[in-house]
């Protein structure tokens, strides 16, 4: 038999224990596909700012969640997509490297996926900035990230 001070100091610590409103991100989902979309991320074409004299990208796929709910899996990716000016490049040529031209920003997908077959049921790009506006094109239902990802929860789902 529980005694009355015991049962109410569980009380109490289990109430006072902090509920986080949030699922927290799946580690094992959200690692297999960080590890599909790195490449594609990494890979993003500067094309669309290549007038600007950048020739060069650095982009990095800084995170991403994964967080199941019953019927529907909410995916949330984060990178920072960086283009940039080289020694290479006309502007580059002409003022010299240090003072070519470069473009960073910020890009949030969040995407939602079914629980029972894993599609992709919907995605949204947040660009930060012009150059997210126009490689979001890359994120549509055609496009190449969308296409790693719809892979990435298929691995996922088999294992």
């Amino acid at each position: 038999m529980i005694r009355p001070t015991v049962a109410v100091l569980f009380a109490i610590v289990w109430l006072s224990y902090p509920i986080r409103a949030d699922a927290a991100c799946d580690e094992l989902v959200g690692s297999l596909i960080k590890g599909k979309l790195q490449p594609v991320v990494e890979d993003l074409d500067c094309a669309v700012v290549k007038s600007l004299g950048v020739d060069k990208k650095d982009h990095k796929l800084v995170g991403v969640c994964y967080q199941s709910t019953g019927p529907t899996s909410q995916i949330r990716i984060d990178a920072q997509l960086h283009c940039y000016g080289s020694s290479e490049s006309v502007v580059g040529k002409l003022f010299c490297e240090k003072n070519a031209p470069s473009i960073s920003e910020n890009l949030t997908v969040e995407a939602e996926a079914r629980g029972s077959d894993c599609q992709v049921t919907s995605v949204s790009v947040q660009p930060s900035g012009e150059l997210g506006k126009a490689l979001a094109a890359l994120f549509d239902a055609n496009g190449k990230a969308r296409k790693a990802l719809q892979d990435a929860l298929t691995q996922a789902c088999a294992k």
